[in-house]
């Protein structure tokens, strides 16, 4: 009997060897709380059809459009109230990953890089019209941003199908409806900045799921829910900074906003949690 639980324990620490030198390359280093680079504001735990959020933007006085992954509706999340207020349904169920809005025009992206524009959404009489991005190798796609100034929309690919680790920011011109040839920005997960934070090459791959720009400093928020963490790029595209989320509070981060004060919000699909809207405040130096 001894023999035979000795067996059983030593079976275990083998497994748990091979596991840990399997994966012992692609974990992040451990979340250090002691050095948490920001702060929980406010939460709103989401009801159960928000259970897989995907996408939110702030549309003022207290409100937050939001998406998820399998039905074609925009929902109108009060946030002072903690209830869906409206369900605009734009389209057939599809993986919709991400929603920005401007005025009374909500685009909203599909994973395989199709974007729905829905013009006077909140009208029982919006129309829709649909774009297909092509010609880029895309596996995935999650992250859509609009640049008001030069009339585009911005998404951030999270996978090709070559599994690279360079993941481009695009431009949609909605003069042209095309993609502009020139990319916005490269993230290049081999870049010094993320090489000091992950253990090896697999956990370099960045992955984003929202991107946002700062309305006040014109800094453009890059959320990644692979490995829970917010890349920061300076007015001029380069990285000015990373801060590392605790994946208890942030098991999976799948979209983030502002809103007319500048304060920050990420929303987490359900996992081992329900799904929530964080506000959250970032320190500063």
């Amino acid at each position: 009997m001894n023999r035979i639980i000795l067996g059983i324990i030593a079976a275990i620490f083998i497994v748990a060897g091979l596991i840990y030198w399997i994966f012992k390359d692609n974990s992040y280093i451990s979340f250090d709380d002691a050095n948490k680079t920001y702060s929980i504001e406010k939460k709103w735990e989401l009801p159960p059809i928000l259970e897989e959020i995907s996408g939110i933007s702030y549309l003022g006085n207290n409100e937050m459009a939001c998406i998820q992954d399998e039905d074609g509706t925009i929902f109108i999340f009060n946030l002072e109230t903690s209830k869906i207020t409206s369900r605009i349904e734009f389209g057939e169920p599809g993986d919709y990953e991400d929603i920005a809005v401007l005025e009374d025009t909500a685009y909203v992206l599909r994973s395989d890089a199709k974007i729905i524009e829905v013009k006077n959404f909140r009208s029982k009489s919006f129309k829709t019209n649909s774009y297909q991005v092509s010609g880029l190798d895309i596996n995935d796609v999650e992250s859509l941003e609009i640049d008001r100034v030069n009339n585009r929309l911005l998404f951030a690919v999270k996978e090709y199908n070559n599994r690279k680790a360079i993941k481009e920011i695009y431009a949609f011109n909605l003069s042209t409806k095309t993609v502009e040839e020139q990319t916005f920005v490269s993230l290049d997960g081999e870049a010094k900045i993320y090489k000091d934070l992950v253990g090896g090459k697999a956990s370099q791959v960045i992955r984003p799921s929202a991107i946002r720009f700062h309305p006040k400093t014109g800094e453009l928020y890059v959320l990644e829910g692979n490995q829970p963490k917010l890349i920061i790029l300076q007015k001029n595209r380069t990285e000015s900074n990373i801060h590392i989320l605790d994946t208890e509070t942030f098991p999976q981060p799948e979209a983030l906003d502002f809103d007319e004060k500048n304060r920050l919000y990420i929303s987490n699909e359900s996992r081992r949690q329900p799904a929530n809207i964080l506000r959250l405040k970032l320190n500063t130096k």
